[in-house]
């Protein structure tokens, strides 16, 4: 438990145990435990809290927790989403009791309520006893919490009383995983004699809903990706890697909304890999419903681009003046500063993309396809004959097309007339549509499929960094034009522009070892 004043939006880690402890149970010395140098147990506190909901708990399902609690030292808001390691708990200040979540306090959780009311779920009373282990130097290392509990289902109507202790780490506790462990280990077996029993559950919201655990309120989460799914059929493989990447998608959401680095790029490659699986696959669902998702994601994957390719841009002029080692003030001012503030312009733009109803129904309908799939006849039947092939057969097929896709659009590229960098680029998509196809096959354990996708990142990475660097020197040339036209000196532009002209040729080069790996792949 903080004891500070947090900053809005403030994160940090939580790693605690609970135990259920009958009435008249005390808290044992613990001065025994290793590291602990004095133990400090604080006055009893009375802590309020409101938990909120959808009304379908979207939420609770992903094992989220939003409330306002006060009293104590961290009132305020609180947001706690699992983590690797226990939980990251955001804070905000209280601020004025509306009734309702403020609009700041969505935005790390928009991906799952979207444009649905939260409203009270439960309202907990504690009465807690702090206990805090402290270290030679007066750090906390441990906190435990003796805490009398009671709580009303507002919903349902009921009310419900317990006994807990929560055993909380605190900043000065061991550095390492195992090192916490053990510390938790060690004060298990101090209060185990005393009557504390393991809880089977992880939030007192649980409790109060008439449940033992979250689990048993919503038995599974929808975007959990379910590790080792052995699938029996085509269908099942595919359907498994688009929940998968749905699942991150919407986990990436919370970030590419606070533009954290490198958030834009890997929600806008969610994207394109969702886009390429749907495409590869479309013979396995029903043909509207796969062309209308592709159409709704090529959209949002606009809005992510926009931003993206501005930022890309900004990157590869600072890479590119630092290894000419030019200092140029106007240059920098005009290839990095200006662009920085197109880029907040996009970024601003995108998030109004990402809080519009028509990206929240889209995720609506993702979650609904991995729900229950829209499976085509030629699916059913695959799954039919799943006993015999396990579907390995169909995806086969597929990976075969869409390595003779990138294979027919590289033999159509010619300097001949035409467009060659649109023929090229033609090229890197099939390509990615290549590699994103066998990475979605990899749970059917087919031998080719891990050389097919490696083959296919590879002519997406060559061609892309050459059509980064075509786009690049168009930016330039724009950019001088400007540049002379201030009277500014434009030299530095032309040396960027060779520089960068180089790197593609290079990109380009590897490509043809790249295409030449895609000939060479056999999935007959």
């Amino acid at each position: 438990m903080t004891t500070n004043t947090p900053e809005p939006g403030h994160s940090q880690s939580e790693i605690e145990r609970k135990y259920d402890v009958e009435e008249g149970a005390r808290v044992p010395d613990l001065s025994a435990a290793a590291g602990v140098a004095s133990v400090v147990t604080h006055e009893p506190v009375q802590l309020e809290a409101v938990y909120y909901d959808t009304e379908n708990l979207d939420l609770s399902v992903r094992r989220i927790v939003v409330r306002r609690r006060t009293g104590g030292g961290d009132a305020g808001w609180h947001i706690k989403k699992p983590a690797a390691e226990g939980r990251t708990e955001m804070h905000w200040p209280l601020g004025r009791d509306t009734g309702k979540v403020p609009a700041t306090l969505l935005e790390p959780i928009r991906a799952w309520v979207r444009d649905r009311e939260l409203t009270p779920l439960a309202r907990i009373s504690t009465t807690r006893t702090a206990i805090h282990l402290l270290d030679a130097t007066g750090n906390g290392i441990v906190e435990i919490a003796d805490d009398e509990v009671t709580a009303t289902d507002v919903r349902n109507g009921g009310e419900r009383s317990w006994r807990e202790w929560e055993v909380e780490l605190l900043d000065a506790a061991p550095d390492t995983e195992e090192g916490r462990t053990a510390l938790l280990d060690s004060i298990e077996a101090l209060i185990a004699p005393a009557g504390a029993h393991p809880s089977s559950s992880i939030a007192k919201i649980a409790r109060a809903l008439g449940a033992d655990s979250l689990t048993q309120v919503v038995p599974e989460d929808p975007d959990e990706p379910k590790k080792g799914r052995q699938a029996s059929d085509a269908a099942s493989v595919v359907v498994a890697a688009i929940s998968d990447i749905v699942h991150a998608l919407e986990h990436t959401d919370p970030a590419a909304r606070a533009d954290e680095p490198d958030a834009v790029h890997r929600m806008r490659t969610l994207v394109r890999r969702l886009r390429s699986v749907l495409a590869a696959y479309r013979s396995l669902f029903d043909r509207e419903v796969t062309d209308d998702l592709r159409e709704r994601l090529a959209d949002l994957g606009t809005a992510l681009g926009n931003a993206r390719d501005l930022e890309v841009s900004a990157l590869h002029a600072e890479t590119l003046l630092d290894e000419l080692g030019k200092p140029e003030t106007d240059a920098r001012a005009r290839l990095i500063d200006d662009v920085q503030r197109r880029y907040a312009t996009a970024h601003k733009k995108l998030r109004s993309v990402l809080t519009s109803p028509e990206y929240f129904r889209l995720l609506d309908d993702l979650d609904a396809f991995v729900a229950h799939p829209p499976l085509s006849d030629r699916a059913k039947t695959s799954g039919k004959k799943s006993a015999k092939n396990g579907g390995k057969k169909l995806i086969r097929k597929v990976l075969a097309r869409e390595v003779r896709r990138v294979r027919k659009r590289a033999d159509a590229v010619t300097t001949e007339g035409g467009d060659l960098e649109s023929q090229l680029h033609d090229v890197r998509k099939a390509g990615r549509r290549l590699r994103y196809a066998a990475e979605a096959a990899e749970a059917a354990n087919l031998g080719p499929s891990a050389s097919a996708a490696s083959a296919g990142e590879r002519v997406q990475d060559t061609l892309g960094d050459h059509r980064d660097s075509i786009l690049f020197g168009g930016h330039l040339v724009r950019t001088a034009t400007r540049a002379e036209a201030k009277g500014e000196k434009t030299a530095v532009y032309t040396a960027l522009a060779e520089l960068s002209g180089r790197n593609g040729a290079a990109a380009l080069a590897a490509s043809t070892s790249a295409l030449e790996g895609i000939r060479k792949i056999d999935l007959s």
